[in-house]
């Protein structure tokens, strides 16, 4: 019989390569975005696993998969700011800086690899399996408690907005292994919704973060051009404020759980 872990991975492999595929075949962001989520979750198997066994002997799948990660994510980064500059039609910005063209033409190069990456995938997930399947269910019980424990903790603290995005991180970590452990029925975690609106909210707070890095990068305040100086005054007017409203959107979210402690 198989434990959690067992069944959560052989899902995980088969999604991997069901969207690896569907990304080959159109190059859709959708796609691209289901297969980041799900290299997510198998890196978080992976740093489960580098918990118990030692860290040499996932070295190479650890390697392989963040740079695959790394590598559809700069697509993703570029996406979030295009979305954004052309949902408030800030389209100097966008033409000069952020040109659809050059967001094709890494998706094109992305999908030129996709034999490549089938081939690493595969590498990734033979080693992988080898670990899983020979993990006792009771160490993937033991880490969820220990997860689990950190994650409340952080939340109970006044968290310093540097490690806002450090704590999402050990959020998901906390959700994916919660799906490791053996339950009396699915959906019994009390703390799942809470935590799930707790890291979007940060997800959405670190966007606004990141695009406003990202202009600032790419100096568009130096710019000489009249127009471009006008878009990107109201651009970094709504980025402020933007993100003075998702910041407090999630001060009042970590409050709230310190309240009901």
């Amino acid at each position: 019989m198989q434990t959690p872990l067992e069944k959560y991975f052989a899902q995980r492999v088969k999604n991997l390569f069901n969207f690896l595929h569907d990304f080959e075949l159109n190059g859709g962001e959708v796609s691209l975005h289901d297969l980041r989520v799900e290299m997510k979750k198998l890196r978080a198997i992976i740093k489960f696993l580098r918990n118990i066994y030692p860290k040499q002997k996932l070295k190479k799948p650890a390697h392989l998969l963040r740079n695959i990660f790394q590598e559809a994510g700069y697509i993703r980064e570029f996406q979030i700011i295009l979305q954004w500059l052309q949902k408030n039609e800030y389209n100097v910005i966008e033409k000069i800086y952020y040109p659809n063209e050059k967001m094709q033409s890494m998706i094109v190069a992305f999908q030129k690899n996709t034999n490549q990456l089938k081939d690493d995938c595969k590498e990734i997930t033979e080693t992988v399996s080898g670990f899983v399947h020979g993990t006792n269910e009771i160490l993937a019980e033991q880490y969820f408690v220990d997860i689990n424990a950190q994650v409340g903790k952080l939340c109970r603290r006044n968290l310093p907005q540097t490690e806002w995005h450090e704590l999402r991180k050990l959020i998901k970590q906390r959700i994916y292994a919660y799906n490791w452990v053996q339950h009396e029925t699915e959906n019994d975690d009390p703390h799942f919704a809470y935590y799930h609106k707790l890291q979007e909210a940060i997800g959405l707070w670190h966007d606004f973060e990141f695009i406003k890095e990202s202009l600032s990068q790419k100096q568009v305040y130096l710019s000489q051009d009249i127009e471009v100086q006008k878009d990107f005054n109201l651009a970094w007017d709504k980025l402020s404020s933007s993100l003075k409203y998702r910041e407090r959107h999630v001060e009042e979210m970590l409050a709230r759980q310190v309240v009901q402690d």
